[in-house]
């Protein structure tokens, strides 16, 4: 088998990737691994910011107190001090790698989204994500130390004496799996939203940090608490757009088809309350009144206001004929991101030796039962630097490799399956959720798995593969809801209303 050895080992090619690779490459030869494009990650497509207390009437004490009311009781103190008072030299290193970020004046111009008590999002129009992963991707490019290979997918993590020492994958077209070896091994994998039928998540977003991690042993935990973002395009031509936070944080009203502001009746900070609590206004609204959407109103915005703050939604909804400034928006919540994950200490340092996690696939302890707006890119580019920094002076001999077999089944098989999969967690373990319906799909995820394991082998196929670590994952946020006995943040079970 063809085998290479590097000295830092990062599975995915988002800004938690990037970062470690950047920062890694300080002590020595860095080799990325992704699935698709190097740009392909959940990072492109964040539109809202990077939250930090940059600003005079801001401090990080009120940045950290925004994050812990968000998180309703269940974040990991330490972890959000960490990461807050990380924020404004990860905005400074940012803008020294070339950064465009929006400017007023002589200052960074900051917006303000649900749950936050000032303005602190640092952004970039509303594509930041596009123009942070455009600069950490020019970085590396010109990083002679960082070696990325596309299209490379990763089957399995490799083991040695109870450490993680590097991964085998599979690279283009080539169906023979090569191994690449490490002494530190960063998972950077991303989220899980295909696991759903509404996702704001590119089609790279399988669980597969999940399914990685878990294989060897990585403790995984949170996983119920499924965020999901209140407004996205509800359209046949432009299915699942999401439409940023920053709207609403701009003056933005939700209406139900009456024409209604409905958000009156949910939560005193109306539409600029925390994701959760208006993504199961807007469901209930729709059941209420029997309708497939509500409407986002910025018709009594200002034109130019619009147009400057929002010119990638504006283009995009025109070439629809949604004119937003005579329009109200047809909108509907879909599943965004993933708060739980792969358990990391504040050096990203999982439970499994020599195996390191940052992003929407760790768990830092940061977001708790529920994530602040724009705290995800701050959490990935702080947690990867930390990361980057306890790994530098890893150092192993790789003995004899534990691997095991990688059982695939036909592509029209693992489309089936996946589809049940995304029927059955989407209508019982959405937004909101019963014993009743988590049982049932407890036993439908069960079942699915069990029937993929029974079908004959096929020869390597990546639809498969991720199919299977998609209900890896699944059953991770089922069993979590199950074992929730109270309703908090992004949890909500209506038998549990009472208690609540």
């Amino acid at each position: 088998m063809n085998t290479s050895r590097f000295d830092f080992l990062v599975i995915g090619s988002g800004l938690a990737g990037l970062t470690y690779a950047l920062r890694a490459a300080r002590h020595g030869r860095v080799c990325v691994l992704t699935k698709g494009e190097v740009t392909d990650s959940n990072t492109s497509w964040a539109q809202g910011g990077i939250a930090a207390a940059v600003g005079e009437a801001d401090s990080w004490e009120l940045h950290e107190q925004d994050t812990l009311i968000a998180g309703a009781g269940l974040c990991d103190e330490q972890a959000v001090r960490f990461l807050v008072q990380q924020a404004p030299e990860a905005i400074r290193w940012l803008i020294e790698l070339g950064a465009r970020f929006d400017f007023d004046g002589n200052d960074l111009a900051l917006g303000r989204e649900g749950g936050h008590s000032r303005n602190r999002i640092v952004h970039h129009a509303d594509k930041t994500g596009w123009e942070i992963e455009r600069t950490v991707v020019a970085a590396v490019r010109q990083t002679a130390n960082i070696e990325v290979f596309q299209h490379a997918y990763v089957t399995q993590l490799l083991m040695s004496d109870g450490r993680c020492v590097g991964a085998e994958a599979r690279l283009g077209d080539d169906n023979e799996p090569r191994q690449m070896l490490a002494n530190a091994v960063m998972l950077a994998t991303g989220g899980c939203g295909r696991m759903y039928q509404h996702t704001t998540n590119p089609r790279v977003a399988t669980a597969d940090g999940i399914g990685l991690g878990s294989a060897v042993g990585a403790r995984v935990e949170n996983m119920e608490f499924m965020q999901f973002h209140p407004t996205t395009l509800f359209h046949p031509q432009m299915r699942s757009f999401l439409i940023t936070e920053a709207v609403r944080g701009a003056g933005g009203t939700l209406r139900n088809h009456l024409g209604r502001r409905f958000m009156y009746d949910y939560d005193p900070r109306l539409e600029l309350a925390p994701r959760d609590v208006v993504a199961r206004a807007i469901e209930a609204e729709m059941k209420k009144h029997g309708t497939w959407c509500v409407y986002l109103d910025m018709t009594h915005l200002r034109p130019e206001l619009i147009r400057h703050e929002f010119p990638t939604i504006h283009e995009k909804l025109a070439s629809i004929g949604l004119e937003i400034e005579k329009d109200w928006i047809p909108v509907v919540p879909a599943q965004h991101y993933s708060c739980g994950g792969v358990v990391t200490d504040l050096n990203g340092q999982t439970t499994v030796p020599g195996l390191y996690a940052a992003g929407e696939v760790a768990s830092t302890g940061v977001h708790g039962a529920n994530r602040l707006a724009s705290n995800s890119l701050l959490e990935a580019l702080v947690f990867a630097v930390s990361a980057a920094e306890a790994s530098a002076g890893d150092r192993v001999e790789i003995g004899g490799l534990e691997k095991k077999n990688v059982h695939c089944i036909s592509e029209a098989e693992s489309i089936r399956i996946r589809r049940a999969l995304q029927r059955t967690m989407t209508n019982e373990a959405g937004i909101v959720r019963t014993f009743h319906g988590l049982e049932e799909a407890k036993q439908a995820i069960d079942g699915l798995i069990e029937e993929y394991h029974s079908l004959p082998e096929t020869p390597f196929s990546q639809h498969p593969h991720e199919t299977l670590n998609l209900m890896l994952a699944a059953r991770y946020v089922v069993d979590g809801a199950l074992s929730r006995d109270r309703n908090v943040g992004l949890h909500f079970n209506s038998d549990l209303e009472a208690k609540s």
